[in-house]
């Protein structure tokens, strides 16, 4: 059974900070970016996940939810390869999915992108990890 748990959710603000100032890496696929950073295993075990839709595109509460709803959907169904390979390699993964379009898409439209952008990521991970 696949879920989303409590301690696969970044909610700590140090965490948060640290994530967007040293994290600089990121993978476009509009309309998400991706910003993660990587954590010794000795500070962080297991993948932590926030997902940000932003109030100045979306004014109302109902799109920001659908739009992160949609994101917590597919890293719970869809990411299955990326949380196996963070925990083979024994360390952690601070990641931030980051909604930047203006507009809602249908699911059908938007897992796809998102799927590229997780591939993506899981290259670069497995590249970094191979040096």
């Amino acid at each position: 059974m696949q879920r989303f748990t409590k301690s696969e959710r970044l909610c700590s603000s140090k965490l948060i900070d640290r994530l967007f100032t040293e994290g600089n890496r990121s993978i476009g696929s509009f309309p998400v970016r991706l910003v993660w950073l990587e954590m010794p295993g000795s500070e962080l075990q297991g993948i932590r996940v926030l997902v940000s839709v932003s109030k100045r595109h979306f004014k109302h509460a109902v799109d920001r939810n659908r739009a992160k709803r949609q994101i917590r959907e597919f890293y719970r169904t869809g990411c299955s390869a990326l949380k196996q390979a963070v925990s083979m390699r024994g360390g952690g993964l601070l990641l931030a999915f980051v909604y930047t379009g203006d507009r809602l898409m249908p699911s059908d439209e938007l897992v796809p992108r998102l799927e590229q952008a997780a591939n993506r990521l899981l290259k670069r991970l497995e590249d970094n990890g191979n040096q």
